[in-house]
């Protein structure tokens, strides 16, 4: 009788021997930057951004790093910024940048927008609120430079649709900048993206290294923007112009634990 093979029953380690290896050369720097998402990140994804809240422990790593010397950390979000404080709990000296930058509790940080910007947000507001309507259960989100189309949780065709009724009710204002994220169109009348504002704290910190974990579509202008010697870790599958991924966002926590260790 043939053998037959024995399953591995032994668990697969959350973080992987190369990333272990990378997170401890990144934690003897002098000076560095440690920045993630929050949803899909921190917090597992949920149907209603409102009822997001972050894993246990993460929030205490993340305190634990930023009171270590030469540790610079900031929760890096699409959110608007007074809902990303909300469901976060995040308080100083961790920074928060909201509207993917455009917003931020760090001093000199952060945009304003023009009278004409202005004017076509609440133009566009009201063109999508018109343009939704007629597909129940998708979700407006207004934030200080952008509105938010949230399909999560909707019926596939129905989200599409939704998502496609808003695109071309946005599509008269000329000046507006289309993001698709994972069940979310953003369109913003300033652009602000999530690697400028991380590469400027960066450079505003003198940042020997940064680590920035994301998991959507959004977070790879971060990665993107990456230098040798930074470490970019894609929570989740999909593709990604990050070195490292991580299954969830269970295995983020494990990485922020760690690096707090080390760090420490």
């Amino acid at each position: 009788m043939p053998e037959i093979p024995i399953p591995d029953s032994q668990p697969q380690p959350l973080i992987s021997g190369e990333l272990r290896t990378a997170l401890e050369t990144y934690a003897a720097l002098p000076r560095v930057v440690v920045a993630t998402d929050f949803d899909g990140v921190l917090a597992p994804l949920v149907d209603d951004p409102r009822d997001s809240r972050p894993l246990p422990g993460t929030m205490d790593s993340l305190m634990a790093l930023a009171g270590t010397e030469g540790t610079t950390v900031a929760l890096v979000s699409g959110r608007a910024l007074g809902s990303l404080t909300e469901v976060s709990g995040a308080q100083a000296p961790l920074l928060l940048y909201g509207s993917h930058g455009a917003e931020s509790t760090n001093s000199g940080a952060g945009m304003a927008l023009t009278e004409e910007q202005g004017q076509d947000l609440f133009g566009l507001n009201a063109s999508l609120a018109e343009a939704v309507a007629a597909h129940p259960g998708a979700r407006l989100e207004h934030k200080p430079m952008a509105t938010a189309v949230h399909t999560r949780g909707l019926d596939p065709l129905v989200a599409l649709a939704a998502s496609q009724a808003a695109v071309g009710a946005a599509a008269a204002y000329g000046q507006v900048e289309v993001m698709h994220g994972k069940d979310v169109v953003e369109f913003l009348v300033a652009k602000a993206t999530k690697g400028a504002a991380l590469m400027a704290l960066a450079e505003a910190t003198n940042a020997d290294a940064v680590l920035f974990l994301g998991d959507d579509v959004t977070d790879e202008t971060v990665f993107a923007r990456l230098r040798p010697t930074d470490i970019g870790i894609k929570v989740g599958p999909g593709d990604t112009a990050a070195a490292y991924r991580v299954d969830d966002p269970t295995a983020a926590a494990a990485v922020l634990a760690l690096l707090a260790g080390l760090r420490g």
